[in-house]
This record gives structure tokens, C-alpha cells and sequence, in this order.
């Protein structure tokens, strides 16, 4: 089940749906891998407990200081150790499609399950899941899809109906509220941002960046193709903050990475993207820039790093011929981890704060041998 795979069951599925933040990995014991170093660290079907073509996707890191993620194929969540111990966990998902994940202010991992009537859900560290709220059926959640979802500064879980569309609050209680004045597009993925809003994108025509107050208060902070620096027909995707208290995000039609000030300025960035990649994810890392994957859909498979000055490396060594890197977080031993969702379905990390490999030191050259020097004596008197 390949990327691609992945895309069209989703777009089967939409086609069927008519504070500042401070950025830091858990530094557990461990050494930090070296910048750009790739480690796949468990594969489905091979390491004990991770089940095969499980299709990893959303990912997080946990109040226990575990690595959390949503198994899209497997129905499944899945938590694995700094160590690479995998487990997982079924008992009580009664929906499917598990989607994003974040943790909350109430130490558990909340997550969405994205098919409709779409639902909210949590784990705790010890892997006991309830489902807190069920579109039409819980009272203010329309049924529908849900995609994206993070913790708020207000200490609820927002999250995205891409199709409704609206953008959710949940208690840690489950009462459930929905906002839709000031929507223009369909909201994808959610991140707090810098400034003590919620911040999203909306894909579609024209793709948009938009904020949320915890009150409800929507605005349009900069739309493609009207928005200064911003292109039309983009489709920003993943969102995240970065060290420079900006908000960075993935164009999925653009092939580009961008950068939005708080007050909407908006920089695109392509300028060491190999051709044709094909973005996904991007989050903060503990070196203080941001770390990117893309997908073998269209393109060979990546892990990338954008500073905040906007110059782009790209990381392939340690991937596997059929790795699809996916969702990317700031995890144990200050590495960044991943998951690739093809099958067999792996979970995988690439080193942030290590030094990097240094070049190995040439071997000085050879001395060239001696010639032999012939002298003919010389006498005079």
C-alpha cells in the first residue's frame, strides 16, 4: 500500500464528504545521532510487536517521553521507546482511518479518526482508549470528516472538519464546539501558535493560512495568489512554529516550503528542493531549524532541513528503496523521528543536534621515491 495508495483512498473520501512556545526535543538518556544521520528503527512484520502494512501516520511524542503513532491500515495506535520497543493498541477504536495525534494538557494522546461521522479520541500512557466525541451524536459536532488536531494554549484540543467545513474545540471533558464564520476553504492541519491563536491551513483554490482565537474568532491571515509572496494553487498542507517565533508550512502543489509572519508576510522557499519532491510534514527540531519529509510519490524519498534564514539540505542515506516518509516530530535523544507509511510501514529517525559526520581526513600523499643521482668525480690540481 503506497503513497499513492494513500492519497486516493483520502481523496475517495473527500470526494464521498460533500503563549510562546518553546522548541525542544526530550532528551532522554542516549547519544544524539549525527545531524542528517537516517536510522529506520522498526519495520512492520519485522520488529516484534509492530504489525506489518499497519501504515503509520500521525505522529507525537508523549508525556512519558515515548514516541506515539496513529496506524492508518491497522486501525491501531502505536507507541515506541527510545530504544525501538513497539507496542500497540486496538481495544476500544470502534471508527477508522486514525489520522493525526498530539498530547494533551491532561496527559493523555488525543487523535482523530478521520472517516465519517469522524471521531476524537484518546490514550492513555498505559494504552487504555476511550472515544470521547462522535460526530452526530455528540452534541455540537457535525458528522463528517476530521483530519488534524493539537493542544491549544487554552488547555482544550483543537482540531479540523475538512469538510464541514469548520475548525473544533474539545474539553478534556468532550464537550464539543464548532466555528465556520470566516472560512473560505477547507481546513487541514492545526498547530498553537506563537501568538496564543491556533493557526491552520486551508487547501483547495486558492490555499490559505488562517488563525483561530481560543474564543472562536476566525481570520484569513494570507490567501495564494493575493497575498504578497504567497502563490495561488499552492496547497499548504502541514504547519508548525518555528524557533523565529514564525509559522512554517508545507505547499504540497507549490513544491515549496513557506514562511508566515504573525502578521501575515508570507516567504516561499524552492532553492535546493530536488525536482518533483513530494512534501509532507514539517516540525521543529532542538537545533533550532525545521525538519521536512517527502514522500516517494513522484520523487525519491527525503528527509530535509530548512534554517530559518531559509537555506535547504536534504537527507536520503538510510532510507530504504521503498521508505515514504511521512509525519516528523522532535522525539527522544534530540533526534527528529518519522513514520513512513507504505508498507511494510516503519518508524524511523534522523539525527537534529548531533554533530555532523565529519569528511573522513584524505590520505596524505605519497612521497615520491628518490631518483638515483649520478656523480662524477672531479679532481683538479
Amino acid at each position: 500500500m503506497g503513497s499513492g495508495v494513500k492519497v486516493a483512498r483520502r481523496r475517495a473520501v473527500f470526494a464521498a464528504a460533500t503563549a510562546v512556545f518553546a522548541v525542544a526535543a526530550f532528551a532522554l538518556p542516549g547519544t544524539a545521532d549525527p545531524a542528517g544521520q537516517i536510522t529506520e528503527v522498526a519495520t512492520g512484520g519485522a520488529t516484534p510487536g509492530f504489525s506489518a502494512n499497519a501504515g503509520p501516520d500521525g505522529i507525537t511524542t508523549g508525556p512519558d517521553g515515548n514516541v506515539w503513532f496513529t496506524e492508518d491500515g491497522g486501525t491501531r495506535i502505536g507507541r515506541i521507546t527510545a530504544s525501538g520497543v513497539v507496542s500497540e493498541f486496538a481495544a476500544g477504536i470502534t471508527g477508522s482511518a486514525l489520522f493525526d495525534i498530539t498530547s494533551g494538557s491532561d496527559g493523555n494522546l488525543w487523535f482523530t479518526e478521520f472517516n465519517s461521522p469522524g471521531k476524537i479520541a484518546k490514550i492513555t500512557t498505559t494504552g487504555v482508549i476511550t472515544e470521547v466525541a462522535t460526530g452526530g451524536v455528540t452534541a455540537g459536532f457535525t458528522s463528517g470528516n476530521v483530519e488534524g488536531i493539537t493542544a491549544g494554549p487554552d488547555g482544550n484540543l483543537w482540531f479540523t472538519e475538512p469538510f464541514h467545513p469548520a475548525i473544533a474545540r474539545i474539553t478534556p471533558t468532550g464537550t464539543v464546539t464548532e466555528f465556520t464564520a470566516g472560512l473560505t476553504g477547507d481546513p487541514r492541519f492545526i498547530v498553537a501558535g506563537p501568538d496564543g491563536n491556533l493557526w491552520f491551513t486551508e487547501e483547495g483554490n486558492p490555499g490559505s493560512i488562517g488563525k483561530i482565537t481560543t474564543t472562536g474568532t476566525i481570520t484569513e491571515v494570507a490567501t495564494g495568489g493575493v497575498t504578497t509572496g504567497f502563490t495561488a494553487n499552492s496547497d499548504p498542507r502541514h504547519i508548525a512554529v518555528g524557533a523565529d517565533g514564525n509559522l512554517w508550512f508545507t505547499e504540497v502543489g507549490g513544491q515549496r516550503l513557506a514562511r508566515v509572519t504573525t502578521a501575515g508576510e508570507v516567504t516561499e522557499f524552492s532553492a535546493g528542493l530536488s525536482a518533483g519532491v513530494s512534501l509532507e510534514d514539517i516540525a521543529a527540531g532542538c537545533d533550532g531549524n525545521l525538519w521536512f519529509t517527502s514522500s516517494s510519490e513522484g520523487s525519491l524519498p527525503e528527509v530535509g532541513r530548512i534554517t530559518t534564514a531559509g537555506v535547504i539540505s536534504e537527507f536520503t542515506a538510510g532510507l530504504s528503496a521503498d521508505a515514504s516518509p511521512d509525519r516528523i516530530v522532535a522525539g527522544p535523544n534530540q533526534n527528529m523521528w518519522f513514520t513512513e507509511f507504505q508498507d511494510p510501514g516503519r518508524i524511523a529517525t534522523v539525527g537534529a543536534c548531533g554533530a555532523a559526520t565529519p569528511a573522513p581526513t584524505p590520505a596524505p600523499a605519497p612521497i615520491p621515491a628518490a631518483e638515483p643521482v649520478s656523480v662524477t668525480p672531479r679532481f683538479t690540481g
